[in-house]
């Protein structure tokens, strides 16, 4: 069973969690209603060897490690509350390295509004070192923004540049929490949908269309950043720039209307000729 289909037995076994669950498994973020109160929860792992390079500096491994789990937060619009660490560390590891991770992780979560609270350290015949994040957040006045709810003749529109991540872009992105709160405020309920790209442009984009809509992208007007092609802005993945669909383009900087939401075909993801982007991004398999 590959990593999608898995998801989707998660998916259809949670629909029914109780009413104290307002979003479950299948978005950014999970919430719950508590003492009257919404809470959004997060989690995500990073593998060193797999997310990162085996030499990659443990500063770099610590910053990387809250940023992927915050940018979850950015992509609802959330405001960030704490958060909770894990590691999972060989036998031996070098305690001055773990450190310095820890260090890392710290200094950034508390940079981007979620200190760290609590957590866990495990050691066992792993061959490298494992390391979880789990983010707390608040959504906003007027609510999480969920990956669901695009409507036909939105626009698509896309932060920041795409592509080419590897050359250094995944180690030192932003989460964008800010420029997320800041579309949702200027927007208002003309946001209807957003989503955070870490497994690459054409994929992600398949989880805004609905049963109803599809997710159509002028190749032509993507950002891309240095050293980016097309088929690297639509597959690589690891950008953590935000996805989103709207009524009207955002009078923000740094945000680049890249398609329409048009009716659903044969394809979650077309270009304008109607025909199916089939690039595909990243997945555990």
């Amino acid at each position: 069973m590959g990593e999608f289909e898995l998801l989707q037995t998660i998916y259809d076994a949670s629909k029914n969690l109780g009413c104290s669950v307002t979003i479950g498994p299948g978005d950014d973020m999970g919430e719950i209603v508590l003492g009257g109160k919404r809470l959004l929860l997060a989690v995500d792992q990073l593998h060193v060897g797999r997310h990162v390079e085996l030499d990659c500096a443990p500063e770099a491994i610590g910053r990387k490690a809250i940023a992927r789990c915050f940018s979850d937060i950015a992509a609802m619009c959330g405001f960030p509350v704490c958060s909770l660490m894990t590691a999972c560390l060989p036998t031996p590891c070098d305690d001055q390295w773990a450190t310095r991770v820890f260090s890392s992780a710290k200094a950034h979560a508390e940079q981007w509004g979620g200190p760290i609270i609590g957590g866990d350290i495990a050691t066992s015949d792993c061959e490298h070192a494992m390391f979880t994040v789990t983010a707390l957040a608040t959504p906003s006045e007027i609510g999480a923004v969920k990956r669901v709810g695009a409507q036909l003749g939105d626009l698509v529109c896309v932060t920041g540049e795409l592509g080419n991540s590897i050359e250094g872009h995944h180690l030192t992105f932003e989460p964008r929490i800010k420029l997320a709160q800041t579309i949702q405020h200027t927007l208002g309920v003309d946001l209807h949908s957003m989503i955070d790209i870490s497994d690459g442009l054409a994929q992600d984009a398949g989880h805004l269309a609905s049963d109803g809509c599809s997710i159509q992208l002028d190749a032509s007007s993507l950002p891309l950043r240095s050293g980016a092609t097309i088929e690297a802005a639509l597959g690589d993945g690891e950008d953590y720039e935000l996805l989103f669909t709207c009524t009207k383009q955002p009078p923000i900087d740094d945000v680049t209307v890249i398609g329409n939401v048009v009716e659903r075909g044969d394809s979650k993801v077309i270009d304008e000729a109607g025909n199916a982007i089939n690039i595909r991004g990243w997945a555990h398999e």
